[in-house]
């Protein structure tokens, strides 16, 4: 595609202007938008070599390379990498391997890729939440080169783009969540940081298979705060807990108080079953059987008396009104 074609015309200077004359940036431009405008590789077309490339060869081939380099000629690819091979500055075949290859050292320089899955240990980031809470997080990532050839080709060096990459991505989407989210949400966190990863880095042949935060670290203040607060949390959920349990005692107890006195025997059995408790310690502790009929006996007294203290009180409140009424016509006189 020419430039023409793109809309910009190159002036002299070598600077690309549009067709007002005036020069263009684009800042809102994703990494993708700039990739390789034209294919890098094509395997159909295939690598087209000049006269003066293959006499080049040739003469190094028959007068250098075998002589001299004879045990340096081959190179081993294992199953799980590939192989890029540059013959004079150009991509040959594309990947290559598994298997042995003849290079040859004067003109061909190869790179090796691997196609396993890398994880990297992001350095821990120093950052602050949504909350202004400052926190310490240590996150680990997975990577694994899809295509050879983009990973080349598209960028200077993948794995350490690729590294620096997650530990930014890590910093900015920590940055929009609060404490508490941070903390219980962890795997939206996960998912939502492997998909901003891959969205990237996908136009270098990079797949992302997972991204995983390993630990939070707090401050000691903030450690000490919610510590306190969990533990009046517990405390109130305790003394809940009791109260409800006190009501409940009551309520049953106020049924076994009816059950008790709707039948006499009752309350002598249960008054039996505690001697029976008490005696069954070693203690002490001298007991003196009482029967409840003596109770029962001594309340009734007792309240026969108070009843009749409460006649005669009122006997003698109604004599003195009566001896009152009598003595009034004398002081009237």
């Amino acid at each position: 595609m020419s430039a023409q074609e793109l809309g910009i015309s190159v002036e002299q200077g070598g600077k690309p202007t549009s067709k007002s004359g005036e020069l263009k940036i684009d800042d809102k431009k994703r990494m993708g938008d700039y990739k390789s405008v034209h294919s890098l590789w094509d395997p159909e077309q295939g690598v087209q070599w000049s006269c003066c490339e293959i006499l080049l060869m040739a003469g190094a081939w028959l007068i250098c390379i075998i002589p001299i380099f004879w045990f340096f000629m081959f190179r081993t690819v294992r199953d799980y990498e590939r192989a890029l091979i540059f013959r004079l500055g150009k991509l040959k075949g594309g990947a290559e391997g598994p298997g042995v290859f003849l290079i040859n050292p004067l003109t061909d320089k190869i790179y090796v890729v691997d196609l396993r899955i890398e994880t990297y240990n992001l350095p821990p980031q120093d950052m602050m939440t949504k909350d202004a809470v400052t926190v310490t997080v240590d996150a680990i990532s997975f990577m694994k080169c899809i295509d050879p050839i983009k990973a080349i080709l598209e960028v200077d060096d993948y794995r350490y783009a690729f590294k620096n990459f997650s530990a930014t991505t890590l910093r900015s989407v920590i940055g929009t969540y609060n404490l508490q989210s941070l903390l219980s949400n962890r795997d939206e966190i996960n998912d939502k940081i492997r998909i901003i990863i891959e969205e990237e880095t996908s136009t270098w042949g990079v797949a992302v298979p997972a991204v995983e935060i390993k630990d939070v670290k707090l401050p000691q203040n903030m450690q000490r705060a919610m510590a306190a607060e969990a533990e009046a949390e517990r405390e109130r959920r305790a003394k809940v807990v009791s109260s409800q349990g006190e009501a409940e005692a009551a309520e049953q107890l106020a049924k076994a108080a009816d059950t008790i006195s709707d039948s006499p025997g009752a309350l002598q059995l249960r008054y039996l079953h505690t001697l029976v408790k008490i005696s069954a310690e070693k203690n002490s502790t001298i007991l003196f059987p009482l029967p409840m009929e003596i109770m029962r006996g001594l309340q009734a007294f007792s309240s026969k008396t108070e009843e009749n203290q409460k006649l005669r009180r009122r006997k003698v409140k109604q004599d003195r009104i009566d001896l009152i009424e009598e003595n009034q016509p004398d002081y009237e006189e």
